[in-house]
């Protein structure tokens, strides 16, 4: 390996290939960011940083309370679906970690295959299921559908991470008079708190980001997520206007960054963590 990382050839490709992902990722975030600086009607030159910049765009969306509203309601579904999943794959997690049951392997055989099926497959259920139970329409539907996506994913990983943790930890505390309830929620949550918030930011993003499921099952427009709010507002037949499209992407990422920002420790050590067993 040492011979072939000396050769000039290889050092071509590796920085060749390094500049082309950075330039993937990167490009758009700053073309977003270019555009929605620009005054609407440099929306479309070929300047890049270069031209005049303005912040009008971004202060006409604060001052929108029709967006404000769109995101009050995209920060309510995200918080209560990240914390629903949370609680919910906790407990899945544990009782696939330490209990053993008749099925349990079955079980878990589902979640995984559940992850085989496509969005757009599942919603067509999903939508029937929602409307004879009387829930489509009403936030319930995105927060039982969010909950039900992030479940595979965080189901495993905190089985994963409560793995780790030794049996005689637990056994003490029941020699000690501890039920079950108080070995759940006073050892073991708390000692597997990074792995929680990991899945805590990964359902927030997800439903943060959806379009399919909140356009389809909330249609009343005073009860829009921001995803969807964006699009029927911004994005038209005949036109569309880029530079607040734009703006109003940015001032939506916004609250994510900072939840990453001062997550990102919990997020790193409760993945890697959990996907260690030893």
């Amino acid at each position: 390996m040492k011979m072939f990382q000396k050769t000039i050839g290889f050092r071509i490709f590796f920085w060749v290939f390094l500049v082309a992902i950075g330039a993937f990722v990167f490009l758009p975030l700053l073309w977003m960011i270019n555009t929605a600086l620009k005054p609407s009607a440099d929306t479309f030159t070929l300047t890049f940083f270069t031209g005049p910049k303005t912040l009008e765009n971004i202060l006409r969306i604060i001052q929108d309370p029709t967006i404000m509203g769109y995101l009050r309601n995209s920060l309510l579904v995200s918080f209560a679906s990240s914390f629903m999943a949370t609680i919910v794959c906790a407990f899945a997690g544990y009782s696939f970690s330490k209990f053993r049951y008749r099925g349990r392997k079955f079980i878990m055989g589902l979640f995984m295959m559940s992850q085989a099926f496509p969005q757009a497959i599942l919603l067509l259920s999903i939508y029937v299921l929602m409307q004879r139970t009387g829930l489509l329409g009403s936030y319930w539907a995105l927060l039982i559908s969010y909950v039900v996506f992030t479940l595979p994913v965080g189901t495993w990983t905190l089985k994963s991470y409560f793995d780790q943790l030794p049996d005689a930890l637990i056994e003490s505390a029941k020699i000690d008079g501890a039920g079950h309830a108080r070995i759940m929620f006073q050892i073991v949550f708390p000692m597997a708190v990074p792995g929680m918030i990991s899945i805590a930011i990964y359902g927030f993003v997800w439903s943060w980001n959806d379009l399919l499921y909140s356009m389809t099952l909330v249609t009343d427009t005073a009860r829009r997520t921001l995803v969807p709010g964006l699009v029927m507002t911004f994005l038209g037949e005949a036109s569309t206007n880029w530079s607040a499209m734009m703006a109003a992407s940015l001032v939506s990422a916004v609250p994510v960054t900072i939840i990453f920002v001062f997550l990102q420790r919990y997020f790193i050590q409760g993945l890697t963590s959990g996907a260690v067993k030893g």
